[in-house]
Formats: structure tokens, sequence, C-alpha cells
């Protein structure tokens, strides 16, 4: 019999064929849908994973071909263990069923799902695992069973912990969630540590089962910023955004086949995750009622800052004949205290520098895009609006093409990318074209580069998480097209430390630098910069190179927009104001 056997050795692995007792070709046919099974505790899921099994059933890269059913279980369980018993822990019980009382979450991520209608036609196999207190294990004539079937991958959405010959029942094994990072938390409960400790962000990881259990195959990895009010808010949207992971890895697995695929993931697993921290619990109830005495007053702090304190956004900015890197010396242009003024993108000719940037109004509770000129000495006018639209604009980056000027500004509750044409410079503006519609994109930003348009974009999918975690690109050989490419790594990142954009790319010495935002613990904390090192229609990849963070000023709380033209560099940062 021919069939794959995952080796591990040292952290690293290769998929061989016992046969031949060779690293293996390309066996995954692009024309051949994927087989899967899923183990399932009975016909009712929660939603968000329900969801992985109504993409894949509506997919051409996979195919549900066996449902695994759990006989000693009737429902899959929630993400928080509402059946302890132990009067230890009988606050920590009171408190999650009072938030899953009070808490609505819409979409709810936990909510039961009847997924029969996914299942009609898939064969079905009932089990009665062995189990011990935390593990369970599947006979070997259900294993011989469930082979018979000749899947490609099960994806665990019942059960508890897998241990024995059902890890080998499946060609690229058993894939399952861990909705912690095993960097800075193990154990759980999940999410509750990262809310109460204030954490900033958690972590996601799909992973293949091996026999150590804290040491699975990670497939997928992905970073998150934390709710610092609710753990069930906490959960909700890091449990509707981890719905995607499944999908995405199958399909990459069908468009790169097995070798490149797995060669891959060998690249991603062999760094050494070291975990410093200890192996987190239920709290029982001493340790809790002080946490929640914690919690409680810093609810109230944060109700009285949003009450009585708002954040406005100022510009900064330098002039110097290099880039500025030190911070302290930049000087303020400061809005009235009905505004704020952010997304600073500047255009430089004739010596002039032309800054066009967000302009908000606090009590319309909208922005529309407002221009600056500044002059080589630092003199600068008056703003002047420039652009306005019935929905909100941002973010408005400005290039060059053809001696034309152009403007993507944020359109993201239009729900769609467009495309602005200068028609009387500097002033005058008309929609040119919509580059990507029905899309909720924020802070796009365009780069031509190798005779290429590259569109870098931040999307929030599925519908209740935010825009702040995931970076997509698409690629365009026509500024004007009317179908830009969507990148088959999308989303080329998905790091809540890096993704969304924090301004125009930077291009200097043949290399690439492109900003972006760091949104851990809030919107709007701290610029990263990122050196793009590959960019190609099949590739993307990034490194970390710098971060700038609001410590030169001890009243400033945040940066989050970077831009250099010519002799000027600018960022913007914002300050809590008292607005009684």
């Amino acid at each position: 019999m021919d069939f794959k056997l995952i080796i591990i050795m040292n952290n690293d692995f290769s998929v061989h064929n016992k046969k031949q007792g060779s690293v293996s070709e390309t066996i995954v046919n692009n024309n051949k849908k994927l087989r899967i099974g899923v183990m399932l505790n009975g016909s009712h899921l929660e939603a968000w994973e329900g969801s992985i099994l109504e993409a894949i059933s509506g997919s051409d890269y996979a195919s549900l071909e066996l449902g695994i059913i759990n006989k000693t279980r009737n429902h899959t369980t929630t993400y928080f263990d509402n059946t302890v018993s132990n009067r230890k822990k009988l606050l920590y019980t009171a408190y999650t069923e009072l938030e899953n009382r009070i808490v609505k979450c819409n979409p709810d991520a936990f909510a039961l799902k009847d997924i029969s209608k996914f299942l009609k036609n898939v064969p079905k196999i009932e089990i009665q695992p062995m189990s011990d207190k935390y593990t369970d294990d599947v006979d070997g004539e259900d294993v011989k069973k469930i082979k018979a079937f000749n899947l490609d991958v099960i994806i665990q959405c019942g059960f508890r912990t897998l241990k024995g010959n059902i890890l080998n029942a499946a060609k690229f094994g058993i894939w399952s969630y861990r909705h912690c990072d095993g960097i800075r938390v193990k154990g759980g409960p999940s999410g509750f540590w990262e809310t109460f400790e204030r954490m900033g962000e958690r972590g996601v990881i799909l992973q293949m089962l091996t026999k150590d259990p804290e040491g699975g195959i990670v497939l997928y990895r992905s970073s998150f910023g934390t709710d610092s009010l609710f753990v069930k808010r906490n959960n909700n949207g890091c449990y509707l955004r981890s719905s995607t992971f499944v999908p995405r890895t199958l399909k990459k697995l069908h468009t790169l086949g097995e070798k490149k695929f797995f060669d891959s993931i060998m690249q991603q697993n062999k760094k050494f995750n070291f975990y410093n921290y200890p192996m987190y619990a239920i709290p029982t109830n001493f340790p809790f009622l002080k946490m929640l005495v914690k919690h409680f007053y810093r609810m109230g702090v944060q109700g009285i800052r949003h009450q009585f304190f708002e954040n406005q956004w100022v510009l900064l900015y330098d002039l110097s004949d290099t880039i500025s890197t030190s911070f302290w010396g930049f000087k303020k242009i400061v809005p009235p205290r009905d505004r704020f003024w952010a997304d600073p993108h500047v255009f430089f000719r004739d010596d002039t520098y032309y800054i066009f940037f967000e302009e908000y109004m606090l009590k319309k509770k909208i922005g529309h895009i407002s221009l600056i000129e500044m002059q080589q000495s630092g003199k600068y006018s008056e703003p002047v609006k420039v652009l306005e639209e019935p929905f909100h604009l941002s973010y408005p980056q400005i290039f060059e093409h053809n001696g034309t000027l152009f403007m993507i500004p944020e359109t993201q509750s239009a729900h769609r990318i467009n495309l602005y044409e200068c028609t009387g410079f500097p002033t005058e503006w008309k929609l040119k074209k919509t580059l990507i519609d029905s899309v909720e994109a924020a802070d796009s930003t365009i780069l031509f580069h190798n005779n290429k348009w590259w569109l870098f974009t931040s999307i929030g999918e599925p519908k209740g998480t935010t825009e702040y975690k995931e970076l997509y690109l698409y690629y365009s050989d026509n500024l004007l097209s009317d179908n830009w490419n969507s990148h088959p790594l999308n989303p080329v990142m998905s790091d809540v430390r890096i993704a969304r954009p924090g301004g125009k790319i930077i291009q200097e010495n043949d290399r690439l630098y492109r900003p972006s935002q760091c949104c851990i613990g809030g919107y709007g904390y701290r610029i990263n910069f990122n050196e793009i090192v590959t960019l190609t229609e099949n590739d993307y990849q990034e490194r970390d190179i710098g971060f700038i963070e609001p410590l030169w000023d001890r009243k400033l709380k945040g940066v989050h927009t970077f831009c250099h033209e010519d002799r000027l560099t600018m960022i913007d940062g914002y300050y809590q104001k008292f607005f009684i």
C-alpha cells in the first residue's frame, strides 16, 4: 500500500513516500479536489465552525467526503466551560455566564448552527472513542474504516485531545485549532487571561496534530488585538476570523501542491518557540475576585475617559536633508478643537510641499480631504477642503502617473476602493474609477514596481471582524484595469502588529520599505517599518526593520502614519483632550 508518512525530527519535517523512501514530488492534482473528513460531536456546530464546512462545501478546491461522529457527545462545547462544578471556581463560572447573557455580538460566533445540509449526502461513521480524563483514542477497526475513504485532511470540530492511530488516518493529518499562541499563553480559558491581564494581543494557531499534544505542526498562525473589557467580545472576533484559516490553507495546499506547500510549512516551523510563562487555567474564587475588582476599576476609568476625553490627532513635521529619525524636534500643526488632522500624504512640486490629509469633524463624525501648502522654509498655509463625499474619507495617498495626479483615499464606508483624478491642481478632484468594488478596505496603498501596479490594503473578513489585522495584496498591469488580481497568498500578512498600511511605500536604493500600523492594545499606537524582500505574482515576503513609538512626548498617546518627500518628513499623532 502506497501512503504518506509525516516524519518529525528536531522541529523539522518532510513528507516522504514510504515505498520509494525519498521526498515526494507534488501529489495534489489542481483539477482534483482535496478529500476532507470532519470530526463532529453531533449535527450542530458553533457558527464559526459551521462556516468552515460551508466554505468547503462551496469551494472548487475541496469536498466533504466523510463525517466522523462521536457517539458519546451531543454537541460541541462553547469557548468557555459552563460545566465547572468545582465550588472553588464558582465565581469564574458565574461571571462567564453573566457575560454570555449581557454581551451581545452580531454575528455571534458561538450561536449553534445546524450543519445537516452540508452533510446531507456525505457518508458518516459513528464511533465511540476510548476516553480517559483528557483525551480520546479511536479503536483500530474504526481507524481502518476511516482510512478506507482515502481522505487528504481531517478537520477536528469535535472530540477532545486526540491520540493514537487516528492521527494517521488522513494523508495530510488531522487539522485542529489552538486559540492561544503557545508563546505568551498556554492553557485557558480561551481569551480570558488576555483580556483580564490586558496583554494587548493574542494568537491563534491552526496545526496538524502529532503525538506530542503540545508540539503540533503549525500550518497557519495569526495575531489579534484583544478586547480589554469583555472576554466574549474578545473571543467573538477572534473565532470569526479564525474560521477562514482552514479554507485558506486547504486552498493553498491545492494550489501549490504537496511538495511546495510542505516545503513552505517546514521553513515556518524551524523557529524555536520557547514558552516562559505559567500554564494558565481557570482561576479559583479568591484570585478571581481580586482580578475582577481590578478589572471593574479599569472599566470605570476607561468609561470616564470615553465620556469626557476625545482623541485629537495632529500633524508633526521636520525639514532635513535626509529622512528624519529623531522626533523630539518635530514641529506640530495643531487643528482647532472641533476637528482632528491625520493621515498626511505629501506631493512635492515647484519647491512646494502639498500636504493632503484627513480632516475629521468631531460633531459630524465624518472626514473629508483637505490640503495645506508648505514652503521650503517651513511656512505653511491655512487648510483648504479639496474632496468631500457623502461618506467618510481619510488616508489620501497621492501619486503621479503619465503626468496626471491621482489620489486613492480610504473609502471603506462606501464598500469600495476609489481612484480620483486631479482635474485642476491642486484643489479640484473627480472620481476616475472604482478599482475594487464590494470590499471594506482600509488605508489602501499603491506602488508601481517592475512595470506592475501593486495595491496593498487592509480588509476585515468575515463580517464582524476589524480591518486592523490582515494585509491583502492585489496587482495589475494597468492602473485603470477592471480586474485587479488577488495575490494567491492573500492575506499576505495576518498579524495585528504589522498588517495595516501606515503610509506611502518608500523606495530607496532599490529597496522597498512599507510603513505599517501596530494596533496592539488599540488603534494607532505605533508605526512599524518592514522591508519588502520578495514581491512577485506568486510570493510575498517582508521583514521587520524598525518602529516609531510615541515616547519622546509624555502627552503623546500614539502615532500611525509616516510620509517622506524630498526634505519633508511627516507623521501624525494623537493627544487626549478634555472636551467639556
